[in-house]
């Protein structure tokens, strides 16, 4: 997610404590950059192969279904609550972000909505949000979010430069429509993620979430609905700098499972 200061962000942020602030301009720090070289392929090493079934990412766990026609992708999962990883401090953030969303897997495009969370101490934070690059996050307006809410999320494409974004818990829902947009969608993904991301050039220090499953994964793609496990998925496993893996992904019919390691 891109940084660009806007006047719902700056709004958004007004309320928000500074924990969730630094979150939300690191979340929003990332860059088109990432994409040309964030995944590799798990049989060979390499970068820039994302035809394997399995890859590895520095930023995302989870899966994704690459086609085209994807028109709309939609998700359950309840918020974890975070912790330092093993050996972290009580004096650091640790953060991360699950979310669903079309394109972004293969192209600069992306619409995608989840939510945010950080743990520092014993000071948690979430957030609700939703974003269409190249613009930046946005908070949604009167919806909040904590460790253990069941949340749905929707992202609909509704043409090639616009879409929609909902997410309900509880009995509430809020939703967003872009269009116009500067960036054309292709829908030529969609996604199931769990996320760290990056603070300049670097990525956050990315907290233990334990497990998040996406149940009701499903994608409309050519008019059709098919589930997470259809259309051969690509699974994306986090690897760290130093080549540790951060997350497992499991795919079975409408659920995908994210796990920390």
């Amino acid at each position: 997610m891109k940084f660009f200061t806007t006047l719902s962000l700056l709004a958004s942020m007004a309320l928000a404590s500074p924990l969730m602030e630094r979150a939300k301009l690191e979340l929003q720090a990332r860059n088109a950059a990432r994409r040309t070289d964030r995944f590799r392929a798990f049989e060979d090493g390499n970068f820039g192969n994302i035809t394997a079934q399995t890859v590895q990412s520095s930023n995302w766990g989870g899966a994704a279904i690459v086609t085209s026609g994807v028109t709309a992708v939609s998700g359950t999962f309840t918020v974890p609550k975070p912790s330092p990883p093993s050996g972290g401090s009580s004096s650091r953030e640790y953060c991360g972000a699950a979310w669903v969303g079309i394109d972004g897997y293969s192209n600069s495009a992306l619409i995608q909505t989840g939510v945010l969370w950080c743990v520092q101490g014993s000071s948690y934070e979430y957030e609700a949000w939703y974003e269409y690059l190249p613009a930046a996050l946005i908070e949604y307006s009167g919806f909040s979010v904590t460790a253990g809410n069941s949340v749905t999320v929707t992202v609909t494409k509704t043409s090639a430069t616009g879409g929609t974004t909902t997410i309900s818990s509880g009995g509430r829902s809020a939703s967003h429509t872009f269009s116009g947009q500067s960036t054309r969608l292709q829908g030529a993904s969609a996604e199931w993620i769990v996320e760290d991301f990056l603070s300049g050039n670097s990525l956050v220090p990315f907290a233990n979430f334990g497990t998040v499953t996406f149940t009701g994964a499903t994608a409309v793609i050519n008019g059709a609905t098919v589930s997470a496990s259809s259309d051969s998925p690509v699974t994306i496993d986090l690897v760290s700098s130093s080549g540790s893996v951060l997350t497992n992904t499991g795919i079975s019919g409408t659920s995908v499972t994210v796990s920390y390691v």
